[in-house]
């Protein structure tokens, strides 16, 4: 690494040291994370810490640079060549940094390594030592634009939507139509088509309708498993034409909640650009596929989700009518407290857990994801009221929403309101005919009530998706 660079990178990180406080981890026990060296008790402790802490991920960083080094993979190999085209650079920080999102959930050793390549490559690209590489375009066949109209017919917003589907389903951000009372969508050869009703939701910022075409084409997806953290990708602005802005864009963290199911779980994609754009906007790959929507307006670092989980919103969803839709609900200081409410809830703390949950919903009381995290939380917590009430808001919401019925479900059980836990279990297993889960509780709720028939069909219905499950709840009956 030439001095002058190596002097820039420092000066990046220098401001880095405002962040340190008495809380903040020895040197000595930082390595003995790095090398995963502590035991339990303290590596959990030490994971606690480094979830919020920059100034101590710092340190890990730059620990775990040492040990690469040591393995002839060092972050400075990277730079010894200042004539490295983008390419190269990228690919070799994303073999370094390679983790995919089945191998990790919530690792401050991701995390930091998501700081540093944010860092290096902000770095580096302010060098001027790296080109960017042209950015591919979507299918343009694909493109629609979305225009929200006020009551009086006035156009409030218009914004570039992309078909998700050939059976005409379309993605686009919420924000801009939030207010609505009417939403035209013009596609590409100016026919336009108005739209009723729509999915929409909160928590990702995203916008589903659809129109009654089968000449539809629909985009390329990418395979968000397939993407790894430093897989280099384009940040497009948003734009009403195909006249956005692209950007580089690194994929430096994966947020997922922990939903009862594996299917109900909100994964986000965080992405560092170069952007000082407050601007949201799509993600795509270098082969032109749509990763996702940028649902953050934030400087550098932003949240997206991923495009193909308009699928789950259909699914597990009503459309709405459009004059439903909520001005300004959406809120990205909400999410950013959402997600630290989960990591709260992961390391334990669990009061500090509820009130980041709290101001979150505080800020938009739509969040769905955080009211069923309170549900869970209070419930360990022996809070049963308040854990019912959290459900109850989610069905107020959502009055589908499987994680919701089985949750309040649960909680009349608690109470010995078999009854009326077994009118809830119904309706999630109405929506969810194969959930086990779902099906185990309703013949246990049958059996609590002497009715050993009903829990038997349970039990035989169970059989034929997990036998083994089925068998322990025959069991149980006879």
């Amino acid at each position: 690494m030439s001095m002058e660079l190596e002097k820039t990178i420092k000066e990046a990180l220098s401001d880095i040291d405002s962040f340190k406080t008495e809380d903040c981890l020895d040197v000595e026990t930082v390595g003995r994370y790095a090398e995963s060296k502590l035991p339990e008790a303290e590596r959990d402790a030490a994971d606690a810490h480094l979830h919020s802490c920059l100034y101590c991920l710092k340190q890990l960083n730059d620990i775990t640079e040492l040990l690469y080094a040591q393995n002839k993979s060092a972050v400075t190999s990277l730079l010894t060549n200042e004539e490295q085209t983008s390419e190269s650079f990228l690919q070799r920080l994303k073999n370094m940094f390679t983790f995919t999102p089945q191998q990790w959930r919530y690792s401050a050793v991701t995390l930091a390594t998501a700081w540093m390549i944010f860092i290096v490559s902000t770095v580096v690209l302010k060098q001027g030592r790296v080109q960017h590489a042209r950015a591919p375009h979507l299918n343009p066949n694909s493109l629609v634009k979305v225009s929200a109209f006020d009551k009086s017919g006035k156009l409030l917003r218009a914004q570039q939507g992309v078909v998700v589907s050939d059976d005409g389903y379309i993605e686009s951000n919420l924000t801009p139509l939030a207010g609505a009372t009417k939403i035209k969508v013009t596609l590409r050869d100016g026919r336009t088509r108005e739209i009723d009703k729509i999915w929409a939701d909160d928590e990702s910022n995203l916008a589903v309708m659809r129109v009654e075409e089968n000449d539809l084409q629909g985009v390329r997806m990418a395979d968000v498993a397939s993407i790894d953290i430093g897989h280099k990708i384009f940040a497009v602005q948003d734009s009403e034409d195909d006249s956005g802005a692209a950007s580089d864009a690194i994929v430096c963290d994966f947020k997922q909640t922990s939903g009862r199911r594996s299917s109900s779980a909100m994964q986000y994609i965080q992405v560092s650009t170069q952007n000082t754009v407050k601007n949201t906007g799509k993600l795509i790959d270098e082969k032109g596929n749509l990763v996702g929507f940028i649902i953050t307006e934030n400087e550098h670092i932003n949240y997206a989700t991923p495009a193909q989980s308009y699928k789950q919103l259909v699914k597990s969803t009503k459309a709405i009518p459009v004059s439903e839709l909520q001005p300004g609900s959406f809120s990205s200081e909400a999410l950013n407290l959402y997600m630290k409410g989960i990591l709260a809830r992961d390391a334990q703390r669990i009061d500090e857990a509820i009130a980041s949950l709290q101001q979150a919903i505080k800020l938009n009381p739509r969040l769905i994801g955080a009211h069923l995290e309170l549900g869970d939380l209070y419930y360990k917590k022996h809070q049963f009221g308040k854990e019912a009430q959290a459900y109850e808001t989610v069905l107020k919401i959502n009055p589908i929403n499987v994680d919701a019925l089985y949750g309040l479900a649960w909680n009349k059980e608690s109470f010995g309101k078999y009854q009326e836990a077994t009118k809830l279990y119904l309706k999630a297993l109405a929506l969810e005919p194969e959930d086990t889960d779902i099906i185990y509780q309703l013949g246990l709720s049958y059996l609590a009530q002497g009715n050993k028939g009903k829990a038997m069909e349970m039990s035989v219905r169970l059989k034929k998706l997990e036998p083994g499950k089925g068998e322990m709840l025959k069991r149980l009956i006879k």
